[in-house]
């Protein structure tokens, strides 16, 4: 078993060495895409579920007819497409965390508090309804926060009415929980489709995916020390980029070989000279701003 994902990793550190390869800048501004050039792929397009926590729920209640319409929200403007690198200049690196809130997002919250670090959480709607007093701790804390949909179904999959319902009613979820509505949006499993885009930016939400995939999720429980030390390896790999998007997660089940993991994957960046930024636009809505994204 351990050389099965050994060899997969090895596969995974060539791809990603290409990547760094290929990136010859970084974006400018807080919400600047990438420039020409830069890989436009992830093994998880081709590889659908690879991502996800397990499948979807069944949704407790069907959406409303004004879930299909966009939200108003304080957001600046969205671009058009997706985007896998960290903005700002120099080198910088985005924790985030997927299908979230769940057992370990305290765990989690802790962790990036004692070390002063902004990270971005991308959360299912069916998850902020169990543990909403975990959402407004996330703002609170001011970590940038992302909608996941509601119950992380393979977009691509739906009609456009269906996809809108789904953006739609994460966010008014969040609107009620915490008052902010969020500025980032990621696709489940990392499968979008032309309207998936086009729907993330009526809805000001600038479409957000990842370059480094730590595959935390396929941990069951705390994982054995082999697990943790796979999920840092394939953190580290980050290291081959200027700008790493580095994918986790906070599943509803609770991700512990995550937490185990993740001091281990600051210590990393921060050794090697990066910069800890947030994925969002600036902007004055409770989502769209991090007072942690300056710290070091």
């Amino acid at each position: 078993m351990l050389t099965t994902w050994r060899a997969g990793a090895v596969l995974a550190r060539v791809m990603v060495l290409a990547a760094g390869l290929s990136l010859t800048a970084s974006a400018a501004g807080c919400h600047s895409a990438p420039r020409p050039g830069q890989p436009a792929g992830h093994p998880v397009t081709a590889r659908p579920g690879r991502s996800a926590a397990g499948p979807a729920a069944p949704s407790p209640a069907a959406p409303s007819p004004a879930a299909g319409r966009p939200a108003a929200a304080g957001c600046p403007a969205a671009p058009y497409g997706a985007r896998r690198y960290a903005p700002g200049s120099s080198k910088t690196v985005a924790l985030t965390f997927d299908d979230g809130p769940g057992r370990s997002t305290a765990a989690i919250l802790a962790i990036l508090a004692r070390y002063r670090v902004p990270a971005t959480f991308f959360n299912i709607g069916v998850a902020m309804a169990a543990r909403p007093w975990l959402v407004r701790e996330e703002v609170k804390g001011g970590y940038a926060m992302g909608d996941h949909t509601w119950n992380h179904p393979h977009l691509a999959a739906l009609s456009a009415a269906r996809q809108a319902a789904e953006l739609s009613q994460a966010s008014a979820e969040q609107r009620s929980i915490a008052g902010t509505m969020p500025c980032a949006f990621r696709p489940p499993y990392g499968e979008y489709d032309p309207t998936t885009l086009r729907l993330a930016q009526q809805r000001r939400m600038g479409v957000w995916l990842w370059s480094v995939d730590t595959l935390d999720w396929m941990v069951k429980g705390p994982g054995s020390s082999n697990s943790v030390q796979r999920i840092i390896w394939l953190a580290e790999q980050g290291g081959a980029l200027l700008h790493p998007i580095v994918l986790m997660h906070d599943g509803r089940q609770g991700n512990p070989a995550t937490v185990t993991a993740l001091p281990a994957i600051i210590q990393f960046f921060r050794s090697h000279g990066y910069r800890f930024v947030a994925l969002l636009p600036c902007g004055p809505s409770g989502s769209g701003s991090n007072p942690l994204s300056a710290r070091q």
